[in-house]
């Protein structure tokens, strides 16, 4: 592609050879001159004057120290982005039903649609146009597909799964399986039937091994442009709000509201019957165990430290109590005196 082409397809101002041929995107110190890298902060300087890139992506700031061609962006990563489909595109795959699949009689399957081998299609699910359903996915009953949605093989949907268009599931995720809802009895713990399944919105992005579990009476709820990274648990009654970006071994206790456009870091817990509010972005691995109502950056636990460092914090946060009861005295000493 050359960069009059990709400068009009990704929206951004081209200086330098409209007629330079990009063919694949590489990092900015070891991109070569048929390779397109990009630059978002000015730490990145020095790298960017050295580099023999074809063509960068640079914001207005930086533009004066690309070396050669250049694509001035307002925000270089989105377009790397999108420039990362536009060089290495997705091979589409045939509209085909494989002779090993499954499907039951009365289930819609798109004339589009294409389902690989040995998939299962529950009774009357829906799979929409030019949705790819890959190797060995196995697909409940009343599961609806929309336009254009992707699992790759090995994906579970259990019963009454409703996805929205352009959703894409990465193999071995499970989406609708029970919740984990019991009562105490004298005789051991009485299972809840979880009935609710699973509403997902538009353009939903799941992870590999990451699940999400059904609803035990209403759906659990995924809304739109929502991405969830892998091996995350989400359990039943959830609420997530559109675009919220969640990052890999979280998990996310029942009946939580989680707000708009809030960002998750990587191995947080967050417990049950809960609401976050939107905007929040919380530190990985941490601990979330009451309800944020005000948007802004949170953050638990220790920061790493070295070991001597480490155990010495641990062995003050053990007397922090005798600590706090001596500065109570020294001040009720003070004020008496």
């Amino acid at each position: 592609m050359n960069l009059q082409d990709l400068a009009e397809a990704l929206k951004v101002k081209l200086h330098g050879d409209p007629e330079c041929s990009i063919s694949a995107l590489a990092p900015i110190d070891r991109a070569g001159q048929s390779e397109l890298a990009f630059v978002v902060s000015p730490r990145y300087a020095a790298a960017l004057r050295a580099s023999e890139a074809g063509a960068v992506i640079v914001p207005e700031s930086m533009r004066s120290l690309a070396p050669g061609n250049c694509l001035v962006s307002e925000n270089p990563y989105a377009s790397y982005a999108q420039a990362s489909w536009l060089l290495t595109p997705e091979t589409p795959l045939q509209a085909q039903v494989h002779a090993s699949a499954c499907i039951d009689p009365t289930a819609d399957v798109a004339t589009s649609a294409h389902i690989g081998p040995g998939v299962v299609i529950g009774a009357y699910s829906t799979i929409g146009e030019g949705v790819v359903i890959g190797a060995n996915c196995c697909i409940g009953d009343r599961v609806h597909l929309a336009r254009g949605c992707r699992l790759f093989p090995n994906v579970t949907l259990y019963d009454k799964v409703q996805m929205g268009v352009q959703c894409r599931v990465q193999s071995g995720a499970v989406i609708g399986s029970e919740g984990f809802g019991y009562a105490p009895t004298a005789e051991g713990w009485q299972q809840i039937q979880q009935t609710g399944g699973v509403l997902m919105g538009d353009r939903v992005h799941v992870g590999a091994n990451t699940t999400i579990d059904c609803g035990a009476i209403d759906p659990t709820l995924i809304a739109d442009g929502v991405i969830l990274d892998n091996q995350i648990q989400i359990a039943h009654n959830v609420q997530i709000g559109e675009n919220t970006a969640i990052a890999g071994c979280t998990g996310i206790a029942g009946s939580t509201r989680i707000g708009r456009n809030c960002q998750i870091g990587g191995a947080c817990n967050i417990v049950g019957h809960i609401a976050i509010t939107d905007g929040v972005i919380i530190n990985a691995a941490s601990l979330v165990s009451r309800s944020i109502d005000t948007a802004g950056r949170y953050g638990s636990g220790m920061p790493l430290q070295p070991e001597q460092a480490w155990r010495r914090s641990f062995v003050t946060l053990g007397k922090l109590d005798q600590l706090v009861r001596r500065v109570r005295r020294l001040e009720h000493q003070k004020e008496t005196d």
